[in-house]
């Protein structure tokens, strides 16, 4: 059977985590031992990817490895999970991006990027055969061109447009970072990020194509669209990685939407989607399967508490 043409483009990074289990997060100028618990696939535009394909959504990945071992390895697994990688580039003699993730007995995390040239796509070779036929791109910010140069061909070629939006990628131009919330029809974000973000902007308002979903980790999550508010609670889970979860979270809150979905409904199936992906090391291992969501939000979930 033919693969189905996709329908969710990804835009950004690539990388491989190493994951290593620590006592607890250590502190300044502190010494303390782990233990190596995974090596695996990661960056936040291929989660969501991997996340949606996964579901059912068919989905294509732009981003840059190296011709390292490491880059090998990503793809492999991209490749495995049935990602369209036609437009990722590999970049001859550069290093493939990575992370290391410290993850405390609760299964909370603190990240160190290790950031190299192949980081993110380069924006020169972003071309408009890769958004062909694509309903909605997703982004994660963290280069101004770049994000200019995706929101052009999204829009030239009609497709919705969403942003992950985190504080930690924050540039010192204002005026860019309300440019580009301005331009996107659905934005991301979790509610620190949120509160830092507009004690620099203002406040993010939601209203006549705008939607905005706020993520809180355990407490559950919002969407605030033009018909109204919808919040739901966090599902009571053993934790093993929270490694991912908001990707998890995204990439099941787009399946959903580009599915028909209310924002509402795609707001208690991205939630159910992230507690599922907490139970393995590693972003992408614990991402759900079609029929998993649908079963823990039946077992767990109540109606949306809407505001």
């Amino acid at each position: 059977m033919a693969a189905q043409a996709p329908e969710l483009l990804c835009v950004g990074d690539i990388d491989m985590d190493l994951v290593i289990r620590v006592p607890h997060l250590p502190g300044r100028d502190e010494k303390i031992s782990g233990d190596p618990v995974a090596r695996a696939p990661g960056g936040m535009a291929a989660n969501v990817a991997v996340g949606a394909n996964r579901l059912g959504t068919p989905t294509r990945l732009v981003g840059a490895v190296g011709d390292d071992a490491m880059g090998r390895e990503a793809l492999g697994y991209l490749a495995r999970e049935g990602v369209d990688l036609s437009h990722v580039e590999t970049r001859a003699g550069a290093a493939t991006f990575f992370c290391v993730i410290l993850l405390d007995e609760s299964g909370e995390k603190a990240l160190v990027r290790a950031v190299s040239d192949t980081f993110l796509p380069d924006p020169a070779r972003l071309r408009s055969a890769a958004f062909k036929g694509i309903r909605h791109v997703h982004m994660t910010f963290t280069d101004p061109v770049l994000s200019r140069r995706t929101v052009a061909l999204a829009q030239e070629a009609g497709a919705g447009l969403s942003l992950d939006l985190e504080a930690a990628d924050w540039i010192e131009d204002p005026a860019h970072m309300r440019q580009l919330v301005d331009a996107v029809d659905l934005l991301f974000t979790s509610a620190t990020s949120r509160a830092a973000v507009e004690a620099r902007l203002g406040p993010l308002t939601a209203g006549p194509g705008k939607t905005i979903v706020t993520t809180a980790g355990a407490e559950g999550a919002m969407v605030e669209h033009a018909a109204g508010t919808a919040r739901v609670d966090g599902h009571r889970v053993d934790v093993v990685d929270t490694l991912g979860a908001g990707d998890a979270f995204a990439a099941a809150f787009l399946h959903s939407l580009l599915g028909g979905a209310a924002p509402a409904d795609a707001l208690g199936f991205a939630n159910a989607a992230a507690a599922l992906s907490v139970r393995a090391y590693g972003a992408q291992t614990g991402m759900a399967r079609p029929g998993e969501v649908e079963r823990l939000d039946a077992q767990l979930s109540g109606e949306p508490h809407h505001a």
